[in-house]
């Protein structure tokens, strides 16, 4: 059980020291929404690019069905979503962003982590798979909910995070050596990715709480896609394909996920229900630091 609470001892204090540094005033939330805007454009997916260069042949004939799990969830859920919001009464922006927190979870910057002091680095390539899979669909359609225009457009799909996955993908397979200096950039700004993820969860979480909340009952359907549906969805899953151990944990672990961190702060730079957007990240991540560690000590 100790095993299992390292990783979520670890993030917590990053999560932690970025509540005190926001809270304390060192630096503002316009700082934290720069960091994640960098985050998303350049270390992301620097740090994607590398996963996927150094993934073992082998392991895209075993992960293939992450990317396709990856997918197949975000559509399921998308169908959900869309039904429990109008259930809810949901119209415009606030439709959209409930939408966008119940079907794109935290794929990587929560469980890379988890998965590499757990089961080891090399297994941190699955949940890349995974992003892969969720990715197709969330850039071709999910954040269509935050932007106006169609909503399916296979253009978003050029953007930083999956041309990265693609390349890395690639270029790995071929095999094509990257330059030394080059990759060595790469790997660098890659390793930035984790800390500063956690750092901006953490200005985020304390951000909502220093304001007077008001009930959001929208937030127990969020809980209840990402950390019921989603991983009941797994365990089904499992139920009719034979998996090793370590990857129908790591599945789980990947489906049980929160809604992803930056949500958040892209829901503010479009003029989404950013309040929703907030508490709908904030809330699910600190119920998932306890569920998670129950979770997987049961497995």
């Amino acid at each position: 059980m100790l095993d299992i609470l390292k990783p979520f001892f670890m993030l917590g204090l990053l999560i932690a020291l970025g509540a005190y540094v926001y809270a304390s005033n060192l630096l503002d939330l316009d700082f934290f929404r720069k960091l994640s805007r960098l985050v998303v454009r350049f270390t992301f997916p620097a740090m994607l690019f590398v996963s996927m260069y150094n993934m073992e042949p082998g392991a895209l004939q075993q992960g293939w069905i992450f990317t396709a799990v990856g997918l197949g969830t975000s559509v399921l859920l998308a169908f959900t979503a869309h039904y429990s919001g109008e259930l809810f009464g949901l119209k415009g922006t606030t439709f959209g962003t409930y939408q966008i927190l119940c079907t794109n979870g935290n794929n990587i910057f929560l469980p890379v982590p988890i998965i590499a002091a757990l089961f080891g680095s090399p297994y941190v390539v699955y949940a890349v798979l995974f992003e892969l899979g969720a990715g197709l669909f969330y850039w071709s359609y999910g954040v269509s909910h935050f932007r106006p225009g169609r909503r399916l457009s296979l253009r978003r799909l050029v953007n930083p995070n999956m041309l990265a996955l693609v390349a890395g993908l690639i270029l790995g397979l071929l095999p094509v050596q990257v330059p030394g200096s080059i990759y060595g950039a790469l790997e660098i700004l890659g390793n930035i990715t984790l800390g500063s993820a956690m750092l901006i969860v953490g200005a985020l979480v304390m951000n909502v709480l220093k304001r007077p909340l008001r009930p959001r009952r929208e937030i127990s359907g969020v809980v209840l896609h990402r950390l019921l549906l989603s991983p009941l969805v797994g365990v089904i899953l499992l139920r009719l394909v034979p998996f090793p151990a370590e990857l129908g944990k790591i599945l789980l672990l990947l489906m049980a996920m929160p809604p992803l961190m930056t949500t958040a702060l892209v829901a503010a730079s479009f003029n989404a229900d950013e309040e929703l957007a907030a508490m709908g990240v904030a809330l699910p991540t600190l119920l998932s630091f306890v569920v998670l560690p129950l979770a997987l000590s049961m497995l």
